[in-house]
């Protein structure tokens, strides 16, 4: 034992002694683990739901993401849990390629505008921070400015708009509005008011923070 309270241990390299016995004991604690069920899945008690509890109040939940299938597939099973065992409206805001995909899984789909493809092309065309010159000669990075600008327009309507996001943007000047995609003329039940409690959200969808601090509802970010 050293003066500072530690304890020096040295282990004969040539001694096979110690390497026996760990590998026999790695594989009892592999067997043990191969035969012991998974765990069930920890429900922390605050979410209520739970024989004797009262079960959560239902929120408006819209889950923003921007991205390949990939990235989507990952929300669709989590909005199909806040849906199915807790009774929440789950909407998926994403792009609209995606449109069958989310309402064969039986959840309410928003478009937010945007192409997956010509994301991923642009970043794989300009993968450092900033573009290239080229880039900006070419135009590119204006045709980018504006897909953004319509993703994060979607990302605003997608937490106070009725209906699936399809038809074009309402005005949101303060002199003249457009009530046409809010308000409609036949009763749809996808048409039901819809103003969001809650955002889960990718980072790639840029506009989550500041909707959030917009509408003072929590966000919880995650990236798959």
């Amino acid at each position: 034992m050293s003066i500072d309270g530690r304890v020096n241990i040295n282990l004969n390299q040539t001694s096979r002694l110690l390497a026996h016995s760990l590998r026999d004991q790695l594989k009892a604690d592999a067997r043990v683990t191969a035969e012991s069920p998974l765990p069930p899945a920890y429900i922390p008690p605050s979410l209520g739901g739970q024989p004797g509890q009262t079960p959560p109040p239902k929120l408006n939940v819209v889950i923003q993401i921007v991205g390949s299938r990939g990235d989507v597939q990952p929300f669709i099973a989590l909005g199909k849990v806040l849906k199915n065992t807790y009774g929440h409206r789950v909407r998926l805001a994403t792009h609209p390629v995606f449109q069958k995909f989310v309402e064969e899984n039986d959840l309410e789909f928003f478009s937010i505008g945007g192409d997956p493809a010509e994301l991923m092309a642009f970043m794989v065309k300009n993968p450092g921070l900033m573009p290239g010159f080229e880039a900006v000669k070419s135009g590119e990075v204006t045709k980018r400015r504006k897909g953004i600008e319509q993703i994060i327009l979607g990302c605003w309507r997608s937490c106070i708009e009725t209906g699936k996001g399809l038809g074009p943007a309402p005005s949101f000047s303060r002199m003249e509005r457009d009530y046409a995609g809010l308000m409609p003329d036949s009763y749809d039940p996808l048409n039901k008011p819809f103003v969001a409690d809650a955002i889960i959200a990718n980072p790639p969808s840029f506009a989550h923070i500041h909707v959030a601090e917009k509408l003072g509802v929590p966000l919880h970010l995650m990236f798959t």
